[in-house]
């Protein structure tokens, strides 16, 4: 299952939100991450892009009801003016589709 993150930081926040995006891909490749990584936009330099390829959708769940899943959550909403996220082959949608994912799950 792929996982594609796209998020656009708040003025002066770009370098955290690298450090704490790049911070979280050992616990995401611990829960079930096959390759992860984290690239900046070049055309725009604080924008960047969070893949994964997960083993299984369940696996991608049980990482967002985990604190890591929690932290990715809190570093978009803090750290980012815009984002966008795509799983699978689903249409984009926005943070939301992850924070209902933790209360589902």
């Amino acid at each position: 299952m792929k996982l594609t993150i796209e998020v656009r930081a708040k003025p002066g926040k770009a370098s955290e939100l690298y450090q704490t995006l790049q911070a979280l891909l050992p616990t995401m490749r611990r829960q079930g991450c096959l390759d992860c990584g984290v690239s900046q936009n070049a055309e725009e330099g604080e924008a960047f892009i969070l893949t994964g390829d997960w083993d299984s959708m369940s696996s991608f769940e049980c990482y967002m009801q985990s604190g890591s899943g929690s932290a990715l959550l809190g570093a978009i909403d803090l750290l980012s003016e815009r984002s966008r996220i795509r799983i699978g082959d689903e249409p984009w949608g926005g943070i939301e589709v992850l924070k209902r994912m933790r209360k589902e799950t």
